[in-house]
């Protein structure tokens, strides 16, 4: 959504490296002594506030790009997608702040508190779309090019996610306190991996994941997926740089970086660039 509201790519960055201690801040004597049973591990105030002094008030409608943000409403138990006005019967997204939506995407079980907005009360989109691409290609056969035989392609930007897995000689008899969070690591690295080999086979050479492996000794720094140190911090952006350059230099990420977008067009809102048919 930052990218979208053309916010530039080095400025979120700095967002995790300045912010992170505030985003992920631990809730002291009470997470001690209650750990992951009664309540999440951090608040959500932290994120929010950082969130409200980049956004402020602006709106799903204000962004200047399609967007498609997957979260799970736990008010109704079904996956739910907000997204700019790009088809006309999206009619209601664009008036959802930035800050609420990414609220809601990010409420990451164990991890944060849910999220309650107007819409809903609402969890992690990680727990249904956490690699997103397959939503995406969704979007554009059925909203944005039905019936028409377009070039697709899904450029797949990962987050050198761990994959989720258990020792030789662990316990198989696991309750919630040795799952703990581990349970959702296993959610998101499962859907992963299945979501990449689907597009690898719809798509072929019109799928391009740009991601990293850690080593086994920088995985101890960026395993939990709320660590904030030093350590962490170093291992996710040298090899993010490493990843960028094998991308830029593999001929198949040519078209993608080649590629300039159309002006989107979007039915309602305050970017609403395309008139309604009268009778």
């Amino acid at each position: 959504m930052g990218l979208a509201a053309e916010i530039p790519a080095q400025e979120l960055k700095a967002l995790f490296e300045e912010e992170g201690s505030r985003i992920f801040g631990c809730r002291g004597l009470v997470r001690r002594l209650l750990g992951f049973w009664l309540t999440a591990k951090h608040d959500s105030a932290g994120l929010r506030e950082v969130l409200t002094e980049r956004f402020k008030g602006i709106t799903i409608g204000d962004l200047k790009h399609r967007v498609l943000v997957p979260t799970v409403n736990y008010s109704t138990g079904l996956g739910q997608f907000f997204k700019t006005p790009h088809h006309p019967s999206f009619e209601r997204d664009h008036r959802m702040k930035i800050v609420d939506v990414a609220l809601a995407t990010a409420a990451a079980p164990v991890y944060f508190p849910l999220a309650r907005n107007d819409r809903g009360v609402f969890a992690d989109g990680g727990l249904v779309g956490n690699a997103p691409g397959l939503f995406g290609l969704h979007e554009v056969k059925t909203f944005l090019a039905p019936d028409q035989a377009a070039l697709i392609r899904v450029l797949a930007i990962g987050t050198m996610t761990i994959g989720a897995t258990i020792r030789g000689d662990a316990s198989l008899d696991r309750g919630f306190g040795k799952w703990r969070g581990g349970l959702f690591d296993l959610v998101i690295s499962a859907q992963e991996s299945s979501v990449d080999y689907m597009l690898r086979q719809s798509l072929g050479r019109n799928y391009f994941q740009i991601d990293d492996k850690a080593t086994p000794d920088q995985s101890k720094d960026v395993k939990a997926l709320d660590r904030v140190s030093i350590g962490a911090t170093n291992t996710l952006k040298d090899r993010g740089i490493h990843a960028a350059q094998r991308a830029l230099g593999d001929p198949l990420f040519q078209p993608f970086r080649a590629h300039q977008a159309g002006a989107p067009i979007f039915y309602h809102g305050p970017n609403k660039n395309v008139l309604e048919a009268t009778c």
